[in-house]
């Protein structure tokens, strides 16, 4: 089968199969139905193989989608390996109580193309197309937002930023500069999903540093713009008793990626390749993509893929009956995970 359409069929399962726990206030729960149906969809397909860059964690944390772990077509060495960064559920919480914010995400690229990135924060800025000339982190976010009002020749441009206090005085700041800018508890990778799909023009916070892999593959893949830097913990948590824990953490993980506090990280320093790929289903969702829903025997599912300067959005029906008669792999994951 073809690779695009089997990684987009996963994404679909994913979010599907995660729909049942929605609301039930278990964040492990959504994941795991989700960690289970990339695994079942994946691990059989022939073809290709796919190598976990960036996973849900390292092998004695995360049983399935571990970082390393391999998928598809164990048994033809000829295949070719795609590095792959993964998140099943990106924003387990928002899904876990029913509001917006949680997608099923893969991206891909040829292998060794990939960054791994360790579990640290990372400053990201993702800007729209029109934008991607316009932007120098080395500057600071002040600097880069006044060149993206001068290109634009407007200065009420669009932000998403996370609704966090690390964020309190940009918010203001941006406010004050003529900035629109929209609050949102968690998904940064969905926010810059909506900058693609033209309903912000930028993206802008601190955040996960493994989210920024694909956050990387969605601007090559979509001819879009990411610039970040990885952040000290104590930057944002300078007085918490784990702080000093995770100095010696952070480290140990900087010099096993060789990496550092204060370079600037394009798009295709995490990402090395032009063809890389991206894609995305909607679970509670939110912007332009909708959520998953469920009527009279049948999912419906939006999803998104980005390739080559080429953004796609589907919405696509699986009628549950007729996928179960025909995909016994998937009707399993509908049968075990049948709201």
């Amino acid at each position: 089968m073809n690779r695009d359409i089997v990684l987009l069929r996963t994404v679909e399962v994913a979010a599907i199969a995660s729909y049942k726990y929605i609301g039930k206030k278990d964040k492990d729960l959504v994941d795991k139905a989700a960690v289970e149906a990339f695994e079942v969809m994946l691990k059989n397909e022939k073809g290709f193989k796919l190598k976990v860059v960036n996973g849900e964690g390292e092998l004695d944390q995360a049983p399935m989608l571990f970082v390393g772990q391999i998928l598809g077509d164990l048994e033809d060495p000829s295949v070719m390996t795609y590095d792959v960064s993964v998140d099943p559920i990106e924003g387990t919480h928002p899904a876990a109580y029913n509001f917006a914010g949680s997608i099923s995400t893969i991206a891909f690229s040829r292998e060794n193309t990939m960054l791994q990135l360790p579990e640290m924060y990372m400053e990201k800025l993702f800007v729209s197309t029109e934008l991607k000339e316009s932007i120098n982190l080395n500057k600071g976010i002040i600097e880069s937002i006044k060149m993206m009002q001068l290109t634009a020749n407007r200065r009420d441009l669009k932000c998403i930023i996370l609704d966090k206090p690390r964020h309190k005085d940009i918010i203001k700041e941006m406010n004050d500069m003529g900035i629109i800018v929209r609050l949102i508890q968690d998904g940064d990778v969905l926010a810059a999903i909506d900058v693609v799909n033209g309903d912000a023009d930028f993206v802008y916070g601190i955040g996960g540093a493994p989210e920024g892999s694909l956050m990387a593959a969605l601007a090559i893949s979509a001819g879009c713009k990411m610039q970040s830097k990885l952040v000290r913990y104590e930057q944002i948590w300078p007085n918490e008793q784990e702080t000093e824990v995770r100095k010696n953490k952070e480290k140990a993980w900087l010099d096993k990626y060789n990496l550092d506090f204060d370079s600037i990280l394009e798009d295709l320093d995490l990402v090395n390749d032009h063809r890389a790929r991206f894609f995305a289903a909607g679970l509670t969702a939110g912007g332009s993509l909708k959520p998953v829903d469920y009527k009279n025997g049948k999912f419906y599912v939006n999803a998104f893929m980005s390739s080559h300067g080429i953004v796609r959005n589907f919405n696509s029906v699986y009628d549950v009956k007729k996928v179960n008669d025909l995909k016994p792999e998937i009707k399993f994951l509908f049968d075990k995970y049948k709201r």
